[in-house]
């Protein structure tokens, strides 16, 4: 007699045979799905590759890197549900994505604050530092502890009803956040879809080298065409507003972190 038994949720993680969880993960058919944003985009790959389908998902829950735009509009085009992204880190469940798509602080677990360089909370919009006191851990508290990410501080009420107060966008670690000429710190997103948009190019990484100085590494089966790569220079000069140089650097791939996380940006400068 067949099982009528159907997987409710599949984690797809950091795994060296990623191939034959994929093919698990179409077997299973399952309602929900938590993953990295980098093996959600090799997921999405493979299926369209294949031309499968996962009928019975319902939703899509991503942590551990930052979830792009592009890559949340093509998710919802292809597999016809919406992405929640979760924040967390080792310290604490930080917050979660609501379903009228904005991200709420967990405060009745932690104490986040979005401050500047001196320690003072940045006005709502602005980007800062992420201090975390945790509520709950009395074997090892933590007061204003720095866990190293950058984020927008939040502003307004959630048309979803909660009092949660809300996150902006959470844009990563230190290291992935590119330094301006006027000492400002710039989120590495802004730039990656000069980069995207080539076709050729299957995997990249921006590394800033210094102030207006970036290394575009892909991977690629050719080297770009003269165009692409003019392409990408005026992407990068439109939104720096000044002179940039950029050099490119065709690479076979592109290591994760020793935790499976993608970095899509990594700035040399960064402490």
């Amino acid at each position: 007699m067949r099982s009528r038994v159907r997987m409710f949720n599949y984690f797809i993680a950091p795994s060296p045979t990623l191939e034959a969880e994929l093919e698990e993960l179409c077997r299973l058919d399952p309602k929900f799905l938590y993953t990295f944003p980098s093996y959600l985009e090799i997921l999405l790959n493979r299926l369209a590759a294949s031309g499968r389908k996962l009928k019975s998902l319902r939703k899509v829950f991503t942590g551990a890197e930052v979830l792009e735009d592009a890559l949340r509009q093509r998710a919802k085009s292809m597999l016809g549900v919406e992405i929640a992204e979760n924040y967390g880190s080792t310290e604490a469940f930080l917050g979660w994505q609501c379903p009228a798509g904005n991200r709420h602080i967990n405060a009745e677990h932690v104490l986040m604050e979005i401050v500047d360089a001196d320690g003072a909370a940045v006005v709502p919009g602005q980007i800062g530092r992420v201090l975390v006191t945790t509520l709950e851990n009395r074997l090892a508290p933590l007061v204003r502890y720095a866990i190293g990410d950058y984020a927008y501080a939040g502003r307004g009420e959630c048309v979803c009803g909660r009092t949660l107060p809300l996150l902006g966008r959470v844009v990563g670690r230190g290291m992935n956040l590119f330094r301006l000429r006027d000492g400002r710190l710039m989120s590495p997103w802004h730039l990656t879809s000069a980069v995207r948009n080539c076709a050729e190019v299957k995997q990249f990484q921006i590394v800033q080298k210094s102030i207006g100085h970036f290394t575009v590494r892909f991977v690629s089966d050719r080297a770009l065409i003269t165009d692409s790569e003019e392409t990408i220079r005026r992407g990068f000069k439109k939104t720096l507003s000044g002179d940039v140089a950029v050099d490119f650097e065709r690479v076979l791939n592109i290591p994760r972190t020793g935790g499976g996380k993608y970095m899509t940006a990594l700035s040399e400068l960064a402490g």
